[in-house]
Parts: structure tokens; sequence; C-alpha cells
């Protein structure tokens, strides 16, 4: 059973304190797979996740690189980037497994690419920018188990 979130976030700040929130539920090795066009908040959320992880690191997405590490006193974060991959099969070559199987957080950015080489227990995520809001965001979160955003 999937459990589905929606928010709205009206700012940069707001994206990250829901990145915040959601970083305090993560488990070792939980993957979010992250789809939306270009500037719809996915790198945001991820800076998010980062801070939350004492991660000293600015994220930026690794567009050109694939994959950052980042690595926190208490939990490591891989980021990766998909938009200029072809297909899961690439993602594979790379040796995702070996971070999957690594306790770090993996954020996989433009997911959809790369659908075939993400885990079917992935959290997925959908990021949209809202029209006539220079800074709204709609986040669609699908997750296997029960998350809870309010303190």
């Amino acid at each position: 059973m999937m459990h589905e979130y929606h928010f709205f976030t009206h700012s940069p700040e707001e994206t990250t304190l829901l990145a915040t929130k959601m970083a305090a539920q993560l488990l070792p090795g939980d993957v979010l797979a992250m789809r939306g066009n270009l500037a719809s908040g996915k790198t945001t959320f991820t800076q998010g996740l980062t801070s939350y992880f004492d991660i000293a690191e600015y994220a930026l997405s690794p567009t050109f690189t694939y994959i950052n590490e980042y690595h926190g006193k208490s939990q490591d974060v891989i980021h990766i980037d998909a938009y200029r991959l072809t297909s899961g099969a690439e993602l594979i070559t790379m040796g995702i497994w070996e971070y999957y199987e690594s306790g770090a957080i993996i954020v996989i950015e433009w997911a959809d690419i790369v659908a075939a080489a993400i885990p079917e227990d992935a959290i997925g995520m959908s990021f949209r920018a809202v029209a006539g809001e220079d800074n709204g965001r709609e986040i669609v979160i699908h997750s296997p188990r029960l998350l809870s955003f309010f303190e």
C-alpha cells in the first residue's frame, strides 16, 4: 500500500522545511525517486535533507558529474542527477547497487529516466512549479510506509 501526501510550498524556505520534516523520518538505505521539470524544487529539497544531516557541503545538482556524495556525522546522502542519462541500464553500469547497499540515503533527480533501476520500495516524489506564483511548488510524495509531517 502506498501512502500519498500533497504539499504546496510558497518559498524555498518552506520547501527546505518540508525536507527537514521528511529527513527526520528517513531510514538508512531509503531511496527518494524525484520527478519534475527544471527549477521545480528538487535540488532545494535535497539541500534541506543535507542540512538536516549536518552535511557541511552545499548540495548542488550533479548534472555533469552525475553523482555527488555527501558525508554527514550520522548519515550519508548520495545525490544522483539522471537528467543526462538515457536509461536505468546506464545507472546500473555506474554502480548504483553499491550505493543502494551502502546505508546512505539515495536521492535521484529525474528518476523517471532511470525507472528500471529504481527499487520498488523507493519513496516517489513529484515536483511541479505552481503557475502564477514565483516560488510556489506542488510536491506529492508516495511512500510505502506511513510518514508524519505534523509536529
